[in-house]
């Protein structure tokens, strides 16, 4: 059932299966938008704001972030079991209640990691950290709901390989569209001053930034939940009636997926995918005015180039993915993150504008990855939709532990002890960063990627859905689904 983006009526289906109307698709688009609104400032701006507006050292605002990656880590998996439990709250659907529950918690978290200490402004970094951690905390469990629901429902309202493809498009388009949104809004914000570095004058700033992300993001949540169609019964049952000499599928249970060999494989390309983006968007602004020395508007110019190519790179996506297939087209990615990384390699105070191009090449390969390596879940999951949350939150589990724990590291072996104090040997390490560990990652990646040539991406070894061979017998009364059950059981 291909659907072109420009389709929307369920009378252009075939086999009774109902297809997206266009105000649907969108709806679905942009019910992650709230999300990567937050997401952008809370990997681009909060060691910034940490470091430089509070005066955090190094390593204890790393140590915040690395304790929201561990919290997110740790409720992905636990709500994604429960988003496939739990039917729904007050008749809702399942996947938008969940939805909705992380949204109340993202909005009533989000703006306190953006405001001073409320009465200890002058307080000691660790008093701070200690007031800070329960809204980091609240706002990771919130956002991983939000994230696990909108990653499963793509599943249960897209039934044709080709309409999921397209819709991880044009949901990562709208994640780099609310990147270029908040560097925008940065750039105006940062952009009249021309000074190279953030002190506690900018707080105002970062708190202007924060309240516009809480209401652009909130208008686009309520129209994901007025217009996003969740999958019912009657949609269920239209696949069932697709042919009546299919029987029952098995469905899988969370355990087992983590028999399959193919769940793990998977995992390390959606990791290593995620890593290349976050490590590249946490450290750009660093690399930027430590390494090359770029006035502070650039910290908002250089990553809005990044997500601008990023995103009119996954509006080619859905189309190269079908000409290429799921593995060629990542390994483009890849090539284009290596290409970006050896220019960067090659940039200094003398050439530092060339960075606007190793910028448009790093988003192209970054959106490249991230929207492949979503429809390898996809495919991975199919029509089993009853555990996919699960799989999705553990997808996520291995993508924040992995950042969590590259990020602290990162911090841990930082030449500067203090963030007051000026350190020569800051711009020869964030140049190093933004070099080997996103190459790095994608050589690991590669490699990986070779294991995988050969498989099939969603032949799970488990028999999921049994055929019914014609059988003539003198009871035509017996159903089908019963010699469907024994071949199944033997």
């Amino acid at each position: 059932m291909p659907v072109s983006p420009g389709d929307g009526e369920e009378e252009g289906s075939t086999n009774n299966v109902p297809c997206l109307k266009f105000h649907e698709r969108l709806a679905y688009s942009v019910g992650h938008f709230y999300n990567d609104l937050c997401a952008s400032m809370w990997f681009s701006y909060l060691l910034i704001y940490l470091q430089d507006v509070l005066g955090f050292r190094h390593l204890l605002a790393g140590f915040l972030l690395l304790l929201g990656q561990i919290v997110d880590a740790a409720a992905t998996p636990v709500l994604g079991y429960e988003s496939d439990r739990v039917s729904g709250f007050f008749q809702y659907g399942k996947r938008k209640s969940w939805h909705l529950f992380g949204t109340i918690l993202v909005t009533i978290s989000f703006p306190f990691l953006f405001l001073k200490c409320l009465g200890g402004e002058n307080a000691d970094d660790w008093a701070q950290f200690v007031y800070y951690a329960p809204f980091v905390a609240t706002f990771q469990i919130g956002w991983a709901a939000t994230q696990i629901a909108h990653l499963a429902l793509v599943n249960e309202i897209a039934f044709d390989e080709s309409e999921r493809v397209g819709l991880n498009s044009y949901r990562n388009a709208c994640t780099l569209l609310s990147s270029v949104v908040v560097y925008g809004i940065a750039t105006g914000l940062f952009g009249l001053d021309n000074s190279d570095k953030f002190t506690s004058a900018d707080m105002m700033q970062f708190m202007i930034l924060m309240f516009s992300v809480i209401g652009i993001g909130g208008i686009f949540s309520v129209f994901f939940h007025v217009a996003t169609p969740e999958a019912r019964f009657s949609e269920h049952a239209a696949l069932m009636e697709l042919s009546n000499h299919h029987c029952q599928k098995v469905d899988m249970a969370w355990c087992d997926w983590l028999k399959e060999y193919q769940f793990y494989l998977v995992a390390v390309a959606y990791m290593l995918s995620r890593l290349v983006a976050t490590v590249s968007q946490t450290y750009w602004p660093f690399y930027l005015k430590d390494t090359l020395n770029l006035q502070k508007m650039f910290v908002a110019i250089i990553p809005l180039v990044v997500f601008m190519s990023g995103f009119f790179a996954s509006l080619l996506m859905k189309r190269v993915n079908q000409l290429l297939g799921r593995k060629l087209t990542f390994v483009c990615g890849l090539i284009l993150i290596g290409a970006s990384c050896v220019w960067l390699w090659f940039l200094h105070n003398q050439n530092r504008m060339q960075v606007f191009g190793a910028a448009i090449i790093m988003g192209s390969g970054s959106a490249t990855l991230l929207v492949t390596s979503l429809s390898m879940v996809a495919d991975l999951i199919g029509e089993h939709t009853t555990t996919g949350a699960f799989v999705y939150g553990s997808m996520s589990l291995a993508d924040k532990l992995s950042s969590g724990t590259a990020l602290i590291l990162v911090q841990a072996f930082h030449p500067c002890k203090s963030s007051e104090v000026s350190c020569p040997g800051a711009a020869h390490y964030y140049h190093l960063v933004m070099v080997f560990l996103p190459a790095g990652f994608s050589i690991v990646c590669f490699l990986f990627l070779l294991i995988m040539i050969p498989i099939k991406i969603g032949q799970l070894r488990k028999s999921l859905v049994a055929v019914v061979e014609p059988e003539f017998t003198s009871d035509e009364t017996q159903p089908l689904l019963s010699s469907c059950s024994s071949e199944v059981d033997s």
